[in-house]
């Protein structure tokens, strides 16, 4: 502020000085502040906009057909030391995160899918790295799942991780839709984000509330017990996001376009 009122005087030759005050009611008067940039992602892709149509399309046609389901899958890593949070304290008491000391410490992968409807999450532990033949027992189970649902269909939005895009997991789902029109099971309609593009996936928010605002500050023992807590995490968030989610499926249906359109 010093600088800046110092910078103004040396514009006119009758003043000596202007005091950091005066600035800092101009400044106030003019409703500017002094703020810190935030950091901005935008997407790579340069079919982002058509993509992101073409989701959306999609996921109009899910949340409006009874016999359909849109779900939202991801994954992320999890580890048994404590994360960075934010929480009440006594002023002038500092909050201390004990910081691991090497990256070799016990890590578990999680795959969840979130059902967009109800806001339930099926969760799958994988032993290990996701890999192609982890993503292909979870696509069983979550197929299982919806089969005993009687759904007639699947909209599964996820992005473009390796073992999303793999041979192996694109193959098992071309095979397991011919089985569905045959057998009459539900189909999988799989639409894929733009590149980079983490805020079109609601599942993102989950984990990073899951493990700063439940995991934050707490030392695990053992990987199961971590597991645990954390599957906890994902059922006690339900309740709270269904209504919040009603709301916006409200707004987005009314914003949008409505056409009759077979999604076969």
């Amino acid at each position: 502020m010093s600088d800046l009122a110092s910078q103004v005087a040396a514009q006119f030759e009758h003043l000596s000085r202007i005091s950091y005050e005066t600035v800092r009611r101009w400044l106030k008067q003019a409703k500017i502040v002094y703020r810190r940039a935030k950091g901005w992602i935008i997407s790579p892709d340069v079919r982002y906009e058509l993509k992101k149509h073409q989701r959306d399309r999609l996921l109009r046609i899910a949340r409006q057909a009874s016999d359909g389901v849109a779900v939202w899958l991801d994954e992320s890593w999890f580890v048994r030391w404590p994360y960075w949070y934010r929480t009440w304290a006594e002023q002038g008491k500092s909050l201390t995160v004990l910081q691991r000391w090497s990256e070799k410490v016990d890590t578990t992968a999680l795959f969840a899918a979130l059902d967009d409807e109800s806001q339930q999450s099926l969760l799958y532990w994988a032993q290990g790295q996701p890999n192609s033949d982890e993503m292909i027992v979870f696509l069983e189970k979550l197929t299982t799942h919806y089969t005993a649902q009687g759904k007639r269909f699947i909209a599964l939005f996820w992005d473009k991780a390796s073992w999303h895009t793999s041979k192996k997991t694109r193959d098992w789902i071309r095979a397991y839709n011919q089985k569905a029109k045959q057998a009459g099971l539900p189909r999988l309609l799989v639409s894929y984000h733009p590149t980079r593009s983490p805020w079109l996936m609601p599942l993102e928010s989950v984990f990073c509330w899951v493990k700063h605002q439940v995991l934050g500050g707490r030392v695990f023992q053992t990987i199961p017990e971590l597991q645990q807590a954390v599957a906890l995490a994902f059922q006690q968030r339900v309740a709270q996001a269904k209504k919040r989610h009603d709301k916006a499926v409200a707004t987005f249906l009314a914003a949008a376009a409505q056409k009759s359109t077979s999604v076969m």
